[in-house]
């Protein structure tokens, strides 16, 4: 019964990528979440780095910045996650990872900034 939800969450995953990325990019930030909802951990863990490299990486176009903050959002309001917004930037910096996005509850992520490449494109 466990493989047949399995089976169907991948087909449901690979039919749709947005939702696919969403949550292939909440897995990989899942080891920053001790560190950025809690008080104990001093600096973030190695695997909280590499998950934030590689999402940042991936959001590489404004349709997906857009997706990420939205997914990011959607997630977080609804499981009312708490995050304490100076460990963000502490774990960005520590990592060495420029966000491309506003990591606040509140923002509106169609209005994310539209990424460089992408406004080239709509200015030719």
């Amino acid at each position: 019964m466990a493989f047949a939800g399995l089976v169907t969450m991948v087909i449901v995953l690979n039919a749709s990528p947005t939702i696919g990325e969403c949550y292939g990019a909440l897995v990989e930030l899942l080891p920053c979440a001790t560190f950025v909802m809690g008080p104990g951990l001093r600096q973030p863990p190695e695997m909280c780095c590499s998950g934030m490299q590689h999402v940042v990486a991936g959001a590489d176009t404004t349709e997906k910045r857009r997706s990420l903050c939205q997914c990011l959002k959607d997630h977080a309001v609804a499981a009312s996650v708490k995050v304490d917004p100076a460990k963000i930037k502490h774990a960005t910096e520590v990592c060495g990872v420029e966000i491309p996005i506003l990591l606040d509850p509140n923002v509106d992520c169609s209005k994310i900034d539209a990424f460089e490449r992408d406004q080239v494109e709509l200015d030719d």
